[in-house]
């Protein structure tokens, strides 16, 4: 009796466990999860270095501060400061083509993790050796 309780309960987290490995948005969303689907017939925005000027500016939902400062843009620029400048930058641009070049330190983690399995692996080849 016990072990078919137990058998049971095996398979029973077998499956969840396979299910939750298969799961797709349609399995969510049909049991009442709300899934955020990307419509890709609209233009998305994305930082690239390949395609630097994006179908969208970033800023899509302007607050009146900032439709203040794009009705200012229609003026000469002249009369804009550099940090209207910058914040109309940054309206249009999530990042600049710097910020988009400067390399990530992931390399650092990588070469931490190389090494740190070579010195284990010295250490068991030591090992194995004197006993």
């Amino acid at each position: 009796m016990l072990s078919s309780r137990v058998l049971l309960r095996g398979l029973r987290a077998e499956t969840e466990f396979w299910r939750s490995l298969t799961t797709s948005t349609r399995a969510l969303a049909s049991h009442g999860h709300s899934v955020d689907v990307i419509d890709c017939t609209v233009p998305q925005y994305n930082n690239r270095l390949d395609t630097p000027l994006p179908d969208i500016p970033f800023v899509r939902k302007l607050t009146p501060e900032q439709k203040k400062l794009k009705e200012k843009e229609m003026e000469p620029w002249t009369k804009l400061s550099k940090e209207e400048k910058l914040a109309l930058y940054r309206l249009t641009f999530e990042q600049s083509y710097a910020e988009m070049r400067k390399g990530s330190d992931q390399w650092k983690t990588v070469v931490g993790g190389v090494l740190f399995f070579l010195g284990f692996s010295g250490l068991l080849v030591l090992w194995q050796r004197w006993y």
